[in-house]
């Protein structure tokens, strides 16, 4: 929030819901393309992640500039990785 963003632009989840999610998704999504796809890739670093104890903030960020605003945010603290999703791709920013 100190960032300048407002509640309903970002969500926080514990390490508890994300594992939850996570191991949910990866349970329902055994598909063939599902297993090819960088996504079921995506969401197991993010429950290994979450299983270490993590919390992760969502930031919506539909632009490059929106995208490289909340950088600069999340570049104050320590962070593990960052996902940025598009229609059909992960991004991982620095």
């Amino acid at each position: 929030m100190t960032g300048g963003y407002k509640e309903a632009d970002c969500a926080l989840y514990t390490c508890k819901e994300v594992i939850a999610e996570a191991g949910r998704n990866l349970e329902e999504h055994r598909g063939f393309f599902s297993r090819l796809s960088w996504s079921d890739e995506a969401v197991r670093i993010h429950l290994d992640t979450a299983e270490q104890g993590a919390t992760f903030l969502l930031i919506y960020a539909p632009g490059d500039t929106d995208a490289e605003r909340a950088m600069n945010v999340i570049r104050r603290g320590p962070f593990e990785f960052v996902h940025r999703y598009h229609r059909f791709t992960i991004e991982e920013l620095k």
